[in-house]
């Protein structure tokens, strides 16, 4: 029988602030059943990392369901063997590429300063919607090959596509919008991949339209990997750059460390993806009777990996909660790889092939950020957070600070 008062996901507490949640999870089992969610909640480091590291034992089959039907195609994650490889590498090249061709890095920059200009002569902004939020937007656009005229338009289709696949709790009359939303954003894409085979730019899209072919990708594949990506990278980027404004500001002594030396900019992001990660839940099913954390899931079952839970274990963190530039147990020079003391970016086969361009665009528009930080402090009550699949601020109040 469900006792109401037992921990659940979907209960208004986890929204507000799912770390007690997880916690309360965790003095019940390292492997607890949410009976609401209908999900087996892994809330250790080792039981997330294992599950995560092994493709045979727990699938990704969810996205059939959770992202095919807004995508339009199977992409990566849901691929294995031969196909996955290939059409990987393909992917890992044409980011590359973009990322070291000596024109994108310096326009993530200029987007970065023109952002923080367009604040000057104010006495306070909402850090997240006039700088983070636009910021992520340009620089995925940017990415992807869509043009600053069409931004705006993309943005709701976007949206549209990113709620089918992370809410937990769906509104029927609300389905029905989100797959027209997203049948718009493929159209678009199909198009504007039509358009980059005549008139190719520097561009993920161009390189697909060039290259895809080779690497068995249909065009419908190479749309849904656009959108993939398109969630995948302004997602997350909006919501890193926000906690790392929130805990520079929060922390003088710390500030005052990475200001001096530019380098620990890496130690400090490292820092904030442990404490914050922005995915919060990495779905799996359990292929067969698995065991984690001596707790048997039965074959067919839905298997949250709790990344905020994983960061937050005391088992594998020492002071958890605690921000610690310079961590001995979550050191820089794995972080961005699969071999990472960190789960932010996923692991084993499906670990995030974005992580390596996330790192040079954070760090290369934090870098441009910190001059401009020195003229600005936390409001009262300046932050504010939502989201439990992914999570982030929707608000951070910024104040000028007085000469």
């Amino acid at each position: 029988m469900y006792d109401p008062q037992s921990p659940t996901l979907l209960s208004g507490e986890a929204l507000k602030d799912p770390y007690a949640v997880y916690e309360d999870m965790r003095r019940q089992a390292p492997v607890y059943y949410d009976r609401l969610a209908h999900a087996w909640c892994i809330l250790t480091f080792d039981g997330v990392r294992q599950v995560l590291k092994d493709a045979d034992g727990f699938s990704s089959d969810h996205l059939r369901e959770r992202a095919e039907p807004v995508l339009g195609a199977r992409v990566l994650a849901q691929m294995t063997g031969s196909e996955h490889d290939e059409k990987k590498v393909a992917t890992l090249r044409g980011l590359a590429e973009i990322a070291m061709d000596g024109y994108y890095l310096p326009a993530v920059e200029h987007t970065m300063s023109r952002l923080w200009e367009k604040a000057e002569g104010k006495t306070s902004i909402d850090f997240v919607s006039e700088i983070a939020n636009p910021f992520a937007i340009e620089v995925t656009c940017r990415l992807i090959g869509i043009g600053q005229r069409w931004q705006n338009r993309v943005v709701p289709w976007n949206r549209s596509v990113v709620e089918f696949i992370t809410l937990l709790q769906k509104e029927p009359h609300d389905m029905s919008r989100r797959l027209a939303d997203a049948g718009y954003f493929r159209a678009f894409i199909l198009r504007l991949l039509e358009v980059r085979r005549r008139q190719p730019r520097r561009d993920l899209l161009s390189f697909l339209a060039r290259q895809g072919s080779e690497y068995g990708f249909s065009d419908n594949e190479i749309v849904a990997l656009a959108l993939n990506i398109f969630l995948a990278a302004s997602e997350p980027l909006d919501k890193v750059m926000s906690y790392m404004v929130f805990e520079m500001l929060n922390m003088p002594d710390v500030f005052a460390t990475v200001k001096e030396n530019p380098r620990e900019v890496s130690k400090f992001l490292v820092e904030v993806l442990r404490l914050h990660p922005p995915v919060q839940i990495i779905p799996r099913i359990s292929v067969g009777e698995q065991t984690v954390e001596g707790v048997s899931i039965p074959a067919g079952s839905m298997v949250y990996c709790l990344i905020g839970a994983a960061h937050r274990d005391p088992r594998q963190f020492k002071d958890p909660g605690v921000f610690v530039l310079g961590r001995e147990d979550n050191l820089i020079r794995s972080a961005f790889s699969p071999s990472a003391q960190h789960v932010a970016f996923g692991s084993g086969l499906h670990f995030c092939i974005g992580s390596m361009l996330a790192r040079r665009q954070l760090e290369a528009a934090f870098r441009v950020s910190m001059d401009y930080l020195d003229h600005w402090q936390l409001a009262a009550d300046p932050l504010e957070e939502r989201g439990l699949y992914t999570r982030g601020p929707s608000h951070l109040r910024l104040e000028r600070t007085r000469s």
